[in-house]
């Protein structure tokens, strides 16, 4: 008996347990198939309804988190000057939207950060290569491209600016990549020409260069065959001075030395943009009658002019090979008297004289009666006057502008 109930005990069991699994297994089945089935796809219907919504919140959020921090005191449009020199780098982005530097904010709009100003909203000054003032800098303005800005903010009325890229007695004022340059030591600023450039054309002004020529006493310290050498074959170089009296050497337009490294000078700056390139200190240093003598016939003062104005008229060719042009600087008085040697017109071609204009020189005289002396004198070159500013006031300058303008003269220059 006990042997009877114990196995009947054992096959209730048996099958409770076998229901209780069973009914597990149902239920499991039911729960997968509700949630895959049923739960998952009513979830995705009721949330992607809002996704729209959320995506556009987390984008403006993203915006507003990473638009630049601007404070009270900060200059919100586009036109702010240091802009240009941020973007320098940023090329895909310049090409398509470029800052205004001439244009001073508009303190009665608001303009959130995120605003950008298009090519079609941006005001340039007109760029005219033949007409219009051209303004002189001065090495410290071209110093650094900061400085550059700021200084093209302020100069109004005028279409180009003068840069002066080599200065007398030698220097460089820009990074020259002219190999004998960097070897003679006369590079003075590592400022990128192509900047330059660059900036001031984003201000809507053309960029304008003067180069000194002949006055150059650091180049031949390192390249003593560019300057004047004793006919003797023995001495060596000629100094303008005593050596412990502070001579110098000059760099004589004879020297194959000096006329390839100025071709190649004029040829990187017409190279980087620059069109018109204005050659200045074209003249024979203050030789003495013994001087002459050493030097020999080279200097000849009936021929050796012609060392000058073929130096000119190569130059010239380099630029034209970069569609650009040469243009002769030479003195107003030193053109009436006739003592400029460098000044033949009929030896220059179609070449164009910037002749600087000192008002203290013609005391009494008219723009007008110097100009007609002037034009007397040069033949079939085009003249651009330069006036020293210095030399009148600011009113006398604008009527003297004005006066030039009335007589043809549609492009000048102000030094």
């Amino acid at each position: 008996m006990k042997i009877y109930r114990q196995k009947k005990k054992n096959g209730k069991n048996s099958n409770q347990i076998l229901s209780l699994l069973g009914t597990c297994a149902v239920v499991f089945g039911v729960g997968i198939f509700g949630y895959y089935v049923v739960a998952v796809p009513v979830y995705d219907l009721i949330t992607s309804a809002g996704d729209d919504t959320s995506d556009s919140s987390s984008s403006q959020t993203a915006e507003v988190t990473t638009a630049p921090k601007i404070t009270e005191n900060s200059e919100t449009t586009v036109s702010s000057a240091k802009k240009i020199f941020s973007d320098l780098d940023e090329k895909t982005s310049s090409e398509t939207t470029k800052p205004a530097v001439t244009t001073a904010p508009d303190s009665t709009k608001t303009t959130k950060p995120s605003e950008t100003k298009t090519e079609a909203q941006v005001t340039r000054a007109p760029v005219l290569s033949d007409e219009g003032g051209s303004y002189y800098l001065t090495t410290s303005d071209i110093s650094d491209l900061n400085t550059l800005v700021d200084r093209l903010n302020n100069i109004h009325g005028y279409s180009s600016v003068v840069l002066p890229l080599k200065v007398t007695g030698g220097k460089l004022y820009y990074k020259s990549n002219v190999e004998t340059a960097s070897l003679s030591g006369v590079i003075s600023s590592d400022v990128s020409l192509y900047d330059m450039v660059r900036i001031i054309s984003e201000c809507g002004m053309e960029p304008v260069a003067e180069i000194s020529t002949i006055a150059d006493n650091i180049y031949p310290l390192t390249y003593k065959k560019s300057a004047y050498q004793f006919d003797d074959g023995v001495t060596g170089e000629w100094l303008d001075n005593k050596p412990d009296q502070g001579g110098k050497p000059w760099i004589s337009p004879f020297s194959d030395y000096t006329i390839s490294y100025l071709s190649d000078i004029t040829s990187e700056i017409t190279s980087a943009g620059i069109k018109k390139v204005i050659c200045t200190d074209t003249y024979f240093p203050a030789f003495r009658d013994k001087d002459l003598g050493y030097i020999g016939d080279l200097v000849n003062p009936e021929t050796r002019y012609k060392g000058l104005t073929d130096l000119i008229n190569t130059l010239n060719s380099k630029a034209s090979a970069n569609n650009g042009e040469v243009m002769l600087s030479v003195s107003a008085s030193d053109v009436i008297n006739s003592s400029s040697e460098v000044f033949k017109p009929d030896e220059l071609g179609k070449m164009s004289a910037v002749v600087t204009i000192n008002m203290n020189d013609f005391s009494g005289q008219s723009i007008g009666d110097i100009m007609n002396k002037i034009k007397h004198k040069s033949g079939s070159m085009k003249v651009v006057p330069c006036i020293i500013s210095s030399s009148v006031s600011a009113s006398d300058l604008t009527s003297i502008v004005d006066s030039l303008s009335n007589s043809g003269y549609k492009y000048y220059v102000v030094k």
